[in-house]
């Protein structure tokens, strides 16, 4: 269900935010949280892509589980401040084939060692042909999901 029906349909909305593992060995503890959140019906939950895109390789997983096997909507975080117009791209594609329809594109935190990848600066901008520097993620999102609606950052808070 996307995230805008459920403000449609709801004046109260309650979510919660799960964060993926930093390390493989704890996806069941996190698994474990999320579906006793889950059984406490919130409205949707939000997977995190961890600080610098760290943790980001179960973001996809985690709402997955969340979405399938809890039947919570999901909304997955997609930090694009490190990221290559490609990985963006293949994000997407892996958030699509797993049946996730709410994505929340954002900046995300500067990795301490500084950014290496300045494909995007800011969500909110217009992308062309001609910027190369400060390219949004937004237009790509919305070309490579089917039927799909980006928020406004402002509209999800």
């Amino acid at each position: 269900m996307k995230i805008t029906q459920i403000f449609a349909e709801h004046e109260v909305t309650i979510s919660f935010e799960v964060f993926p593992p930093k390390t493989d060995d704890r996806y069941a503890t996190v698994e474990k949280a999320a579906c006793e959140i889950a059984a406490l019906h919130p409205s949707f939950m939000s997977v995190t892509y961890g600080a610098g895109g760290g943790t980001s390789k179960n973001t996809a997983s985690i709402a997955a589980d969340i979405q399938d096997k809890f039947h919570t909507p999901v909304l997955a975080h997609l930090t694009c401040v490190s990221s290559t117009r490609e990985h963006v791209r293949n994000m997407v594609s892996i958030y699509k084939e797993k049946g996730i329809e709410n994505i929340m594109a954002l900046r995300g935190d500067i990795p301490k060692e500084g950014r290496s990848i300045f494909e995007y600066n800011h969500a909110c901008e217009t992308s062309s042909p001609s910027t190369t520097a400060s390219a949004s993620a937004v237009p790509a999102i919305r070309r490579d999901m089917w039927n799909a609606k980006v928020l406004p950052l402002t509209s999800v808070i």
